[in-house]
């Protein structure tokens, strides 16, 4: 499973970084007034994605059937990274790209720029998690013995395996 995952990975980076070379950038044009602005909005709208996926992931990270099927076997990143990358896909929605328009670069939308992102907000939001942590927004000891007792409810509703039976031995 690890090795799928690693392979997915892999291939996800080899996609974006191929369709960002591929994208012609011009160098950027003199500097104008705002930029420092422009930049700023650019980084706003990173930082609060990156919030909006915390607290709606952790709605998935935090429903029972993903607790007991698929926690600690690595499917948190992923599916965060598939979540974004399907929401900008939808509102064709390119970070990259507006940071390099802010900064004066003549930046085309690309798919490469929309991968990218969704990279940045999986990672951001993971930034985001740490923050409220240290906040005390979010208790990763607290989750950890929600999750302990959900997953031994869950063991404990499962039946015990059948008893093989005893055949007598022939005299």
């Amino acid at each position: 499973m690890k090795k799928k995952i690693l392979l997915f990975v892999l291939l996800l980076c080899i996609v974006a970084a191929s369709a960002l070379a591929a994208d012609a950038v011009e160098p950027p044009k003199p500097a104008a007034t705002g930029m420092t602005d422009r930049v700023a909005g650019v980084l706003v709208v990173f930082f609060v994605l990156s919030v909006v996926f915390e607290v709606a992931t952790s709605a998935i990270f935090n429903w029972r059937l993903f607790i007991v099927y698929l926690e600690g076997k690595g499917w948190k990143t992923p599916v965060t990274i598939l979540l974004a990358f399907t929401m900008f896909k939808s509102y064709d929605l390119d970070i990259v790209r507006d940071l390099l328009v802010a900064l004066g670069y003549a930046a085309p939308f690309s798919l490469g720029g929309q991968v990218m992102t969704s990279l940045l907000i999986a990672g951001g939001s993971d930034g985001v998690f740490q923050i409220f942590t240290k906040l005390g927004i979010r208790n990763p000891a607290e989750r950890d013995k929600k999750v302990a007792q959900i997953k031994a409810a869950a063991q404990a509703m499962k039946p015990a395996p059948p008893k093989p039976a005893v055949v007598p031995a022939p005299k």
